[in-house]
């Protein structure tokens, strides 16, 4: 039994620290950018609390409902802020709101045994508002053709490879058409990585 409540108590942890890493950064941002957008640290904090708590209950009363229940009544608190305050002064993106959902989602997750990837995804969410700058920027200069050579990578990655069969098709047992496409798709995802940092950083760097 002790095992168990320190596993609980330490799932609460993890959802309080994920709620803690997104809601600095909301924030520094609403501290700089947005004074009046939704959210800081300590909203964030209870979102993830909310989405824990609901979740713990959840499973300990074996009732997804309750955790369905928290989750749509986050949605429509976030979503009537979102139009407060687009009443009250210019238009302001979702960012926050979205931010604000998934960190209670996040929490949930922690709860149902998913902590690992819930940090991973907490950590990528911040990572994403606080590069906001830079991506916007790289966004900004890229062109049709980078497009169209992202899509065509994606084709090859996502389609064409599972297609072909991952055996030797010659009598040499030698030609294997998954293993040669796959070389191919690594030999452009390079190539393609390598185009995005001289984007991004330069081309002396």
């Amino acid at each position: 039994m002790l095992e168990i409540d320190a596993l609980v108590v330490r799932n609460f942890l993890i959802a309080l620290a994920i709620g803690a890493l997104v809601g600095i950064e909301r924030e520094k941002h609403k501290a700089t950018e947005h004074p009046n957008s939704f959210g800081g640290v300590r909203t964030f904090i209870l979102l993830a609390q909310i989405g824990a708590v609901s979740s713990w209950l959840s499973l300990h009363l074996q009732s997804p409902w309750i955790f369905i229940v928290a989750l749509l009544g986050v949605i429509c608190a976030v979503l009537t802020a979102y139009v407060i305050e687009n009443r009250q002064t210019q238009a302001l993106g979702l960012t926050s709101q979205i931010s604000a959902i998934t960190v209670c989602l996040l929490g949930g997750a922690v709860m149902y045994g998913y902590a690992e990837i819930a940090v991973v995804m907490a950590i990528v969410t911040s990572a994403i508002l606080t590069f906001k700058q830079p991506l916007h920027g790289f966004v900004a200069r890229l062109g049709t053709d980078d497009l169209v050579a992202a899509v065509k990578l994606a084709i090859a990655t996502f389609i064409v490879l599972p297609l072909l069969p991952n055996a030797p098709i010659d009598p040499w047992l030698i030609f294997n058409p998954y293993k040669l496409w796959l070389l191919v798709i690594l030999i452009s995802g390079l190539s393609l990585l390598g185009y995005v940092a001289v984007r991004i950083l330069g081309q002396a760097k």
